[in-house]
């Protein structure tokens, strides 16, 4: 806009017309918004003027109006005159008060022209904040001086007008507002801030004391230890005194705990003081002082959430004083005999609330109920901090808090204690694997003889008026059903009554509604059917009404419950409904088809109604054998309609597997039938469409054959073939298996299925097989075609397709092992179709290996051993004979060696009595040679990997304990050998004491102590293959002597320490409760292995040159992965002082350790975001260096890649750390957020990369979830 136009609009707001002043301001802020606004200094001056004298305008949407503008003024005039505008805003709101004769009228004016000033001022340091945040150095440069003005002038103004309160709580505002913005930029005024603020707390009125806090802890959270420690003293030094004031002690508690909570961990240092202080002053309160009680137990609270580890030691005293206060009711009367000594009754015989014998005390008197809830948060509190303690926890408070379901009168206190014992029933059930089954002291057998009197409380207070009472019960409720289904099965009818009236209710809270009906489909999923079918009757009409309620949460949550109920109305599909039941299959019908035909129906609704129907048609067909055409109809339309195609797929898969169901109607369903419409979305776009539709075809053809004929077989298995390929090898897998049960319908179905899979998908199979990504289940699934294939197949087929498969296993395009290995997984299922193909396939494999070509000898053994594996070749000692020959041959290729290992190892599988002896001999021969030693050592390691796996459970016996005995002598023979061995023989020593603990491990547990390095790290490593993610025998001997194997951290050979490092993070991560209880002694030991240490750092000669080589890096890399995993799993043991210090000395070491520190730092700020915000000063100095490291010029391309790998990864961490609550206040991280990554435009480029990456896969996992 021109100077014209401008000056226009300031004469218009000097108008007396106030719409005029109005729509002028309004322009003036319009143009000011404008990006390339620009003005020139006698402008700026004017400007500045107008927008001053706006503020004080008598109309409020006038100086509203000029309060934006002022924060947009700031962005678009010169440094020097912004701050001119700071100058006087500050003086405007610290101005002289009215003197003590001035009129009432002035007084008010100033007061208002004082209030809209500080509203102003307070938008400038908002905007000031949002110019500094975008890292622009002019704004920054501003956003430093100007809080620095505001800072000096807000404190002046404290100091003139202490005793006008008006002034004051504006200036305390303004002042909280401009520490919590811009308090690392304020680092020369934190002492001066600090003692202002000190000295204010002691005075005024309350009022003034709340905002003095607010600006304590906000400016607490920027001070230095030495800065903070000032202040902590004072406060605590004021609480030590011997003549405070009750005033002052409530005021100095709530300064503690609220500084407590901003800063975090770095208040540890002071709780052995503070914690028995604070109790101390909670204990000798006053009568009547519930305000300081309060205080006090919000204080500890604090301590619990914000310094766990430094709290863990008063535990027992913070424990023992909520408990104490959680009973605290002094207005109460309680019966004689429950009267503590501290006069806090218990009334245990009181049915209703209790009406004491104050008849004349009114409720709205008491306080007291703030204590009681103060309490209950500290027990949630110390819960969820302290899940390793759970046992004493849960001993100490459980019956306390379910006391207080019938004692407490107040509402939000009530839902206080359901909380409570709701986190502890969920830690019950989340640590459960820390314990063994059946222990008497772990939380899950506390609670099971706690279920009734839980229970008994439970139903009680259903039959509260309150629906926020009865909300919480059922809360309650479902996570009781969560940990102990079995227990509660035997309490249900207790709950009954109460369930009926929430379900009856009739007020509008449909909260309650859905609280109950949530709670009912939980409990009849968890317990058996028998539980409810003597209230199915009284259950279902009030269900049933659920069903037709208008709120479409409530209807969608009761055809849930409909679909459990079917469960319960037919047990068992083999048997009649119970005659007690049949009456209901009508009524459940109807209701759940008045949903499911309807059309004005919410989305949730319809896919309910879809799931309940299927279900009830499913399980009670016969029953509704009249009303199944209307289901089968609505159904068929519900699936070509787009929005509810897959939920109707998935219920027609339901449908297909029961046989109750007739294949007619399903079949007959229209053109095609329902297999048309499946097929057709086949070709969707819908990924989990297309997966519902297979599986639903395979129902289909597994029940009703008949619906697979002609045009609709040979569409179905081209669409299916299409899907079979490693574009995505989920869906191929799930489209072979549908092309299997084609294969396996019975008579001529199966027979023309047969062909017209040959021809259609055997060709995509083929190609399938040679791609490295066919592993795990799809490979199983892949076996079952071709095995299926050969078995439906003309006379001949299957020996042209063994040939095919041997062709592909020799093309180009499966030189990969992991291509021939699927080749021979397959070829091995075609040989052992039946029993006469085995000895003619090995001929032909045997042949085979005669060739100078090495893939066709590789792909061969490889064959053989899986054929081997899979029946007995003792038969054939030829196979044998030919695998330890090549394995022996000193000129065989080093793949087709290893191939003969692994045939060997197969063939042993076998006849583990008639090849074992052999194999054993083999290796003991070997000791002179360390690469056929190794050789035959892999094929003894896949004999005993596959015995000790599920798969191999039914010939485990095979290898008995004299067979253990040699194998394990020879192990510990080889345990000198190479180091490729040495990991061979850990291995196979793990696997063996997974078969036999009693004599492994007291073997593997003495050479602990052995004088070779070597025995020490084969000893450690072995413990952790005997760990593995299932339960095993092997667990009860272990854990007694686990740590001593562990405690081989700390051995003077870098190697051993390694291996034991290695096999605690495979503990860990497999069973995290063997190794919880040690991890006080092992984790000093773990944090030692992560310093670089300059004793293992060697300089090698090269002669040109010399090379540094670091042999600690190896070690350094597994401890921090070993971090990294006991951060996951065993959060709540890891201090973090030592962790955070540990990851320092991480962030700025090698390549290869900064990387999976990253990661760690990572995720440590989602699970405890204060202690890595405390120590931001510290981590931003390692991530500095690393995104400011430059490559030399004559760099190679692996270099720039690895380089650009560290610099993704180092700032994903620093887009993980923005996120952080609070690291917007954080100067360090500010200024290197602001100088380093957004001020280096490469860098800017990179990070905003990674944070639309971000937001892309937040938005991904939102969608995936909805």
């Amino acid at each position: 806009m021109s100077s014209t136009a401008l000056a226009v609009i300031l004469e218009k707001i000097a108008s007396k017309d106030k719409d005029f002043r109005y729509m002028a301001t309004s322009d003036l802020l319009h143009e000011l918004q404008r990006e390339f606004f620009k003005a020139d200094a006698e402008l700026e001056k004017k400007l500045c003027a107008v927008v001053l004298n706006q503020l004080e305008d008598p109309s409020g949407d006038i100086s509203n109006l000029a309060v934006s503008c002022l924060g947009c003024l700031v962005r678009k005039v010169a440094d020097v005159r912004a701050e001119d505008l700071v100058r006087q805003l500050c003086d405007k709101v610290t101005g002289a008060g009215p003197a003590s004769g001035g009129s009432s009228v002035s007084s008010k004016a100033r007061d208002a022209q004082r209030e809209i000033s500080a509203i102003g001022l307070k938008a400038l340091i908002k905007e000031l904040a949002g110019g500094a945040s975008t890292g622009m150095s002019s704004s920054s440069q501003l956003a430093s001086v100007a809080s620095n003005i505001i800072a000096g002038r807000m404190l002046t103004g404290l100091a003139v007008h202490k005793d006008d309160s008006e002034v004051v709580s504006q200036v305390l505002d303004i002042l909280t507002e401009l520490i919590q913005r811009f308090g690392g930029l304020l680092v020369a005024e934190h002492s001066r801030i600090r003692d202002a603020l000190l000295g204010a707390l002691g005075e005024g009125r309350m009022v003034m004391r709340k905002k003095l806090l607010q600006g304590l802890a906000a400016l607490s959270m920027f001070l230095n230890n030495d800065t903070l420690e000032g202040v902590v003293s004072f406060l605590l030094a004021a609480l030590q005194g011997p003549s405070i004031k009750p005033d002052y002690v409530r005021t100095y508690i709530q300064a503690v705990g609220q500084i407590s909570r901003a800063v975090g961990y770095r208040f540890g240092r002071y709780l052995t003081t503070a914690v028995p202080l604070v109790i101390s002053y909670c204990n000798k309160a006053a009568e009547g002082d519930d305000e300081l009680r309060e205080h006090c137990l919000q204080a500890l609270e604090g301590f619990v959430l914000r310094c766990p580890h430094d709290t863990r030691p008063q535990m027992d005293a913070v424990l023992s004083t909520a408990l104490r206060y959680l009973r605290y009711d002094p207005n109460f009367a309680a019966d004689d005999d429950d009267c503590d000594e501290d006069d806090m009754g218990e009334d245990d015989d009181a049915d209703d609330d209790g009406d004491g014998d104050g008849g004349e005390y009114s409720d709205d008197e008491d306080m007291s109920w703030k204590v009681r809830r103060a309490a209950t948060r500290i027990l949630s509190a110390l819960v969820s901090r302290y899940p390793d303690a759970l046992p004493v926890l849960y001993r100490a408070s459980m019956s306390e808090l379910v006391a207080r379901f019938d004692r407490e009168r107040e509402e939000g206190v009530k839902a206080d204690v359901f909380g409570a014992v709701s986190e502890m029933l969920a830690q019950v059930g989340a640590t459960v694997d820390r314990y063994a089954p059946g222990e008497p002291n772990s939380p899950t057998s506390l609670l099971a003889g706690d279920v009734v009197s839980i229970v008994r409380a439970s139903a009680k207070q259903l039959r509260d008026k309150s629906p926020k009472t009865r909300i919480g019960v059922f809360g309650v409720l479902r996570q009781l059903v969560a940990v102990q289904a079995s227990s509660v099965a035997g309490q249900v009818d207790a709950l009954i009554p109460g369930l009926l009236a929430a379900l009856n209710e009739k007020s509008s809270n449909t909260g309650l509604k859905i609280e109950a009906l949530s709670f009912l489909r939980q409990a009849i999923a968890a317990t058996p059917p028998s539980v409810f079918q003597p209230h199915t009757k009284q259950l279902s009409s009030a269900v049933f009404g659920c069903v037709n309620e208008r709120y479409y949460k409530v209807a969608a949550e009761a055809l849930r419950v409909c679909e459990a109920l079917v469960g319960v109305l037919r047990p068992d599909p083999a048997s009649p409904v119970p005659p007690a039941q049949v009456s209901l299959v009508g009524p459940l019908y109807s209701a759940v088809m008045a949903r499911l035909s309807a059309t004005d129906q919410d989305q949730e609704v319809k896919e309910c109604a879809i799931s309940a129907m299927a279900a009830a048609a499913a399980r009670l067909g016969d029953c509704l054998q009249n009303e199944m055409p209307m289901v089968l109809r609505v159904l068929l339309e519900r699936l070509r309609n787009e929005i509810t195609r897959l939920v109707a797929v998935k219920a027609l898969t339901t449908l297909a597997s029961s046989p109750l169901v007739s294949g007619e109607l399903l079949a007959g369903a229209g053109e095609g039938g329902v297999v048309g419409e499946l097929t057709t979305f086949l070709r969707k776009a819908n990924r989990l469409l297309r997966q519902a539709s297979l599986v639903a075809l395979e129902a289909l053809a597994a029940r009703y054959p008949a619906a697979f004929e002609g045009a609709t077989l040979t569409a179905a298995v081209e669409e299916a073939a299409a899907l079979v390929s490693d574009a995505d090898v989920a869906l191929a897998s799930l489209a072979l298996r549908f092309l299997v049960s084609l294969m396996a319908m019975p008579g001529p179905a199966g027979a023309a299925a047969a062909a017209v899979v040959a021809e259609k998908a055997r060709a995509p199979a083929l190609a399938l097989v040679r791609s490295p990504l066919l592993q795990g289940a799809a490979l199983e699934v892949m076996q079952s075609f071709f095995a299926a294939l050969a078995a439906a197949g003309p006379a001949g087929g299957d020996d042209a397709l063994l040939a095919s498969l041997l062709d592909v296993g020799r093309s180009a395009e499966a030189a990969s092992k992991q291509a021939q290995y699927s080749v021979a997984r397959c070829v091995a299922a075609l040989a052992t179709t039946s029993a006469a193909k085995v000895p003619a396939t090995v001929e032909l494999l045997l042949k085979s290996m005669g060739g100078k070509d090495l893939g066709s000898q590789r792909l061969a053994l490889l064959c053989l051993g899986e054929i081997g594996g899979r029946t007995d070749l003792s038969g054939l000692p030829a196979v044998a004979t030919a695998a330890t020959v090549v394995l022996s041959a000193p000129g065989s290729s080093e793949e087709v060696r290893a191939a003969a290992s692994h045939a060997l190892g197969g063939i042993t599988r076998g006849n583990l009595s008639h090849f074992m002896p052999g194999l054993v001999a083999q290796i003991s021969s070997s000791a002179g040679q360390p690469k056929q030693q190794y050789l035959l050592l892999q094929a003894l390691n896949d004999v005993i990997s596959t015995l000790a796996s599920p798969a191999g459970a039914s010939k485990a016996a095979e290898l008995g304990p004299e067979m253990a005995d040699q194998v394990l002598s020879l192990l510990f023979d080889a345990a000198e050998s190479e180091e490729e061995c040495r990991n061979v023989v850990a291995e196979c020593a793990g696997r063996l004491a997974l078969l036999h603990p009693g004599k492994v491990l007291p073997a593997l547990l003495e050479r602990t102590t052995a004088l070779s390095a070597n025995m020490r790290a084969v000893a450690v490593s072995a413990v952790k293959h005997a760990v593995v993610d299932r339960p095993n025998p092997v667990d009860a001997e272990l854990g007694p002597v686990l740590q001593r194997f562990l405690l081989l951290i700390g051995d003077d050979d870098r190697h051993v320490r390694r291996a034991a490092v290695v096999a605690l993070s495979g503990c860990a991560h497999a069973k995290p409760g063997l190794v919880v209880g040690g991890l006080g002694q092992l984790l000093p030991l773990l944090y030692a292995q992560t310093a670089v240490r300059e004793d293992m750092i060697r300089t090698v000669d090269l002669g040109p040159f010399k090379h540094k080589i670091d042999d600690g890096l190896e070690l350094r890399k597994a401890a921090f992965e070993c971090l990294d995993i006991l951060s996951d799993c065993c959060r709540d043991r890891l201090e973090p002082g030592p962790f955070l210090a540990a990851l320092e000395s991480g962030l700025g070491d090698h390549a290869d350790v900064k990387m999976p520190c990253h990661t760690t730092l990572s995720k440590l700020v989602a699970t405890d975001p204060g202690a890595v915000l405390a120590a931001a000063e510290r981590l931003v100095v390692p991530l500095e260096k690393t995104l400011t490291t430059r490559l030399k010029s004559d760099a190679v391309k692996q270099e720039i890649d690895r380089h650009e790998d560290m610099l993704r990864s180092c700032l994903r961490c620093v887009d993980a750390l923005e996120h952080v609550p609070g690291s917007d206040n954080n100067p360090a991280f500010q200024n290197f957020l602001r100088k380093i990554v957004l001020g280096t435009p490469a860098l800017k480029e990179k990070y905003l990369a990674i944070q639309r990456e971000r937001a892309e896969a937040e938005g991904g996992d939102a969608m995936d979830t909805a």
